[in-house]
């Protein structure tokens, strides 16, 4: 769907999955930056919240999620996610 032009869909799909994996969890962020608008950064904010952090150790999830919370809007979050994950490293 995202190939297609179509984040609707892709939330869609994600919604109906029960245990997500890190592709299909990059995949909606990917559709939430896209669609740009308030329920897209709701959906990125809580499933940011609720993935394991592991997930985040994958470069482009992490990218997708900051790229996601950017384009909708929340830059400061987006800011404070990138400055958690560069003092750990």
């Amino acid at each position: 769907y995202m190939k297609n032009n179509m984040p609707d869909k892709v939330i869609d799909l994600f919604n109906k999955i029960q245990a997500p994996d890190e592709i299909i969890i990059m995949l909606l962020f990917n559709a939430c930056a896209q669609l740009d608008t308030p329920a897209a950064l709701n959906l990125t904010k809580k499933v940011s919240k609720e993935i394991p952090k592991s997930f985040l150790s994958n470069s482009n999830l992490s990218t997708s999620l900051l790229d996601a919370l950017m384009k909708c809007g929340d830059v400061e979050y987006a800011q404070t996610l990138f400055d958690s994950s560069t003092r750990k490293e």
